[in-house]
């Protein structure tokens, strides 16, 4: 737990977003920090649709711009969310980030004391590996995606500098990312001064996508870890409270009905949260979706008619590879939550017939709940799912179709 926090507050805190940090979270300092970066991100996006306005004519230009057009506007929207949503994503950390929110189950909580029983020890080890598993898991992803946002920018940048090189031309003033500046560059300290902005808000990049979306990942992903142990607890109700009691009988009985009480109340719990979550995040899921399909489209026109395997083309592969990871990813998590639902649902009717009727009063209820499910909304009635992920894949796919028809007929 502790390695997993330090490395994500390792990677936020260089961009002043201190959420994961245990002392002074809401200091001025880092805050101020934040506050610079958001404007630089704002700027940034300014500099860009600039540029793309300004180079409308020259579509080849155009799609060039439009690739750092739809990366900043990510950016600035991940430093924006981290801004003003700060406090509540403390909150959502604190519930389910900084701890584990499944040991406050009484049942859990008396289970990692014992050391017998087959059921309880499974139960156990289910507890402890998951969250070890899920926190390696998001440790791993945060450094993984940083290095491939690193590599990203830095072969845009790069690039930059050895066109320059090749052409012999310094007088070109070449940048990394294309944006319209609305100064000269021929004078060499205004040259190194903007190149520098560039390389710093490409640079930003590499803290904003995967901070903040690493961050929903590991809270997600606490939902679907919950989720399986309470699907573990109502599948073998029968076989943890017989290792408990030691036989069936009216204290059988009062223990099977108390721990399902106490399922209820942690789902509830669960999906609370879930809704908070959900609330605060929807618009960052469609802004991705939908920029990720743009960038797609422009990414794949620029690799369609560029030579595949130039070092200018080679940055465009590794950047719309990252960013269909990052769809991939988050419908992935969607749609695991919505498997998880259902299998919670299927799992609170197991063996209904062995209780009395106050307990199968409890299932029905509890069935009831558990059939509104907690799917991850996009905007509407759209999911984060599997089916989302291949409509995502089909409509950049025809948006690249439709560009490159209008470069055969021109």
């Amino acid at each position: 737990m502790e390695e997993t926090i330090r490395t994500f507050h390792g990677v936020l805190s260089v961009a002043g977003v201190t959420i994961y940090a245990k002392d002074t979270p809401d200091s001025k300092l880092w805050l101020t920090l934040q506050i610079f970066n958001v404007i630089v991100g704002l700027f940034t996006i300014v500099f860009t649709t600039c540029f793309v306005v300004v180079n409308v004519s020259d579509i080849l230009v155009c799609i060039q711009g439009a690739c750092i057009w739809t990366t900043g506007l990510i950016m600035f929207i991940s430093f924006g969310v981290c801004l003003v949503f700060r406090k509540q994503f403390r909150l959502f950390l604190i519930e389910m980030g900084f701890k584990d929110a499944m040991l406050e189950m009484p049942l859990i909580e008396y289970v990692l004391k014992l050391e017998q029983g087959e059921r309880l020890n499974e139960l156990k080890g289910m507890v402890i590996k998951s969250q070890e598993k899920l926190l390696k898991l998001t440790r791993v992803l945060l450094k993984t995606y940083v290095g491939s946002v690193w590599l990203c920018a830095s072969l845009y940048l790069s690039d930059s500098v050895y066109q320059m090189i090749v052409r012999k031309d310094d007088s070109l003033r070449l940048m990394g990312f294309d944006m319209w500046i609305p100064w000269s560059l021929q004078n060499f300290n205004v040259y190194i001064a903007t190149f520098a902005f560039n390389a710093y808000s490409g640079y930003l990049c590499c803290i904003a996508y995967p901070g903040l979306q690493l961050t929903i990942i590991m809270l997600v992903g606490q939902t679907i870890r919950q989720l399986r142990i309470l699907t573990f607890i109502l599948l073998n109700l029968d076989e943890l409270v017989l290792e408990i009691v030691g036989q069936r009988g009216e204290n059988w009985q009062q223990h099977c009905t108390e721990i399902l009480t106490q399922c209820v109340d942690h789902y509830i719990k669960i999906k609370r949260f879930s809704n908070k979550l959900n609330v605060i995040c929807q618009p960052f899921y469609l802004a991705l979706i939908l920029d990720a399909i743009l960038l797609v489209c422009v990414c794949s026109v620029k690799i369609a008619i560029s030579d595949k395997s130039s070092p200018d083309t080679i940055k465009y592969y590794v950047h719309e590879f990252c960013f269909i990871l990052v769809v991939l990813m988050f419908c992935l998590l969607g749609q695991q939550v919505e498997n998880e639902s259902q299998k919670l649902e299927t799992a609170v009717t197991e063996k209904w017939y062995i209780f009395d009727r106050t307990h199968k009063v409890n299932v029905r209820i509890f069935k009831m709940a558990l059939s509104q499910r907690m799917p991850i909304y996009i905007f509407g009635s759209i999911t984060l799912s599997a089916p989302t992920f291949t409509w995502f894949l089909r409509t950049g796919m025809s948006f690249f179709t439709l560009v490159m028809s209008v470069f055969d007929e021109n």
